[in-house]
């Protein structure tokens, strides 16, 4: 609350009326008195409580209930989870309910993101979809905190839900998996400003394979023929080896216990903490940056070739990005509702209503790089571990290791 009285400026007391917190017993209870007095006195409901594994929409089903609620938002990110929002649409509609679950940086704007690139590949003649790629950067924990250590290794115990060669595939071998080097800048554009600071500050990263819905849910949503997936890296570079190395070691059974997972992010926070500081000493700090790779069906009777579309987003905080995108998709839709329960790839289907949020999303402040759709006559180049882990992968499911 500090830091947003602080970013507020101007008087601090009157910051201070206009901004407070209330404590409640707990988000994930139905019969919660406080919980449903909150509810009952907002416009807007935007819930980031998580984890959400394991969970149902309870704060949804209230703003649905209250008669005040005009908006609600989330970060929610297992597809089980979003499943269930997802099934609350018509009574959403019914009563007059907007809300948008998904809505933060990644899921969220990036879903957008992947999109307006599947778009503009059908701008430039390609309309079917072969592969959509999300990757994604945070310098150590981001600034998010200790919950995105336990996040994380929740999500080790889940399988990649995600397209294999146009089929949907739950790929439990996958989740974790080194998958190589990623540029964080399009080597193709030239004389981009945000480009070059992205090239310079985050440069080519190592990420692993982690169960984001928006490898299932956006290659659904554009059809795409080919595969999906979504990896993410963080730095020091030490840090994704050894996540590797605890992934390839640890039973996926244990990754799934709350209370071992719980342990391992309790074990690691010191270290983590303290790295975060050195990132922070160093410039790095909690920088953010996304990538996303939308490729076209190749022509004629070809296995290769086809077009890509690129685009890469920065960020100076994963956590106030996430949190700018949030409230930027709140406040949207509280201009533009339109009842119901929605991704954000549905929501802002039409191509007028995604220029809008996109340029609100990629102008926050912090953001140091927004490329844009930028083509490109041939696919981007995947992971260089990538053909590494999926093999693997398909060995490790095939012979039961690590289950």
């Amino acid at each position: 609350m500090e830091e947003v009285i602080a970013s507020a400026g101007g008087d601090d007391e009157t910051c201070r009326r206009r901004v407070s917190i209330k404590c409640i017993d707990t988000v994930w209870d139905e019969s919660s008195k406080s919980l449903k007095e909150l509810v009952d006195s907002a416009d807007c409901l935007i819930h980031t409580a998580g984890p959400y594994l394991d969970q149902s929409p309870v704060p949804l089903k209230l703003a649905i209930a209250s008669s005040k609620c005009q908006v609600y938002a989330d970060v929610s990110d297992p597809l089980e989870y979003l499943e269930k929002s997802l099934l609350m649409n018509e009574k959403a509609q019914a009563s007059n309910l907007t809300a948008l679950v998904a809505a933060g940086a990644f899921p969220g704007m990036s879903n957008v993101l992947a999109k307006e690139a599947s778009q503009n590949l059908e701008n430039h003649g390609s309309s079917l979809v072969q592969d959509v790629r999300f990757q994604y950067f945070t310098a150590g924990l981001g600034g998010s905190g200790a919950v995105n250590l336990y996040i994380t290794n929740l999500g080790f115990g889940e399988p990649m839900v995600q397209y294999d060669k146009g089929e949907l595939r739950w790929f439990m071998a996958l989740s974790g998996k080194l998958l190589g080097k990623v540029d964080f800048f399009l080597p193709q554009l030239v004389n981009h400003p945000g480009n070059e600071r992205a090239k310079e500050r985050i440069g080519t990263q190592t990420i692993f394979s982690w169960p984001f819905p928006e490898a299932a849910t956006v290659a659904k949503d554009v059809a795409a023929r080919g595969n999906s997936y979504a990896g993410m890296g963080t730095a020091p570079d030490i840090w994704n080896g050894m996540l590797g190395v605890l992934v390839r070691l640890v039973p996926r059974q244990w990754w799934k216990s709350t209370k071992f997972s719980k342990f391992m992010a309790d074990f690691s926070e010191p270290l983590v903490l303290a790295t975060d500081a050195l990132l922070k000493a160093t410039g790095t700090g909690e920088t953010h940056a996304m990538r996303v790779d939308v490729t076209s069906v190749p022509p004629g009777l070809q296995k290769e070739g086809g077009k890509g579309v690129s685009i890469v987003q920065a960020h100076d905080s994963f956590r106030v990005c996430v949190g700018q995108s949030c409230a930027e998709f709140a406040l949207d839709a509280l201009e533009h509702a339109k009842p119901g329960v929605y991704l954000p790839e549905q929501f802002y289907d039409d191509a007028s209503d995604r220029s809008r949020i996109i340029g609100k999303l990629t102008s926050t402040p912090g953001t140091f790089c927004y490329t844009g759709p930028v083509l490109s006559e041939q696919p981007p180049a995947l992971p260089t571990d990538w053909e590494k882990a999926i093999d693997e992968a398909n060995l490790e499911e095939r012979q039961g290791v690590n289950a």
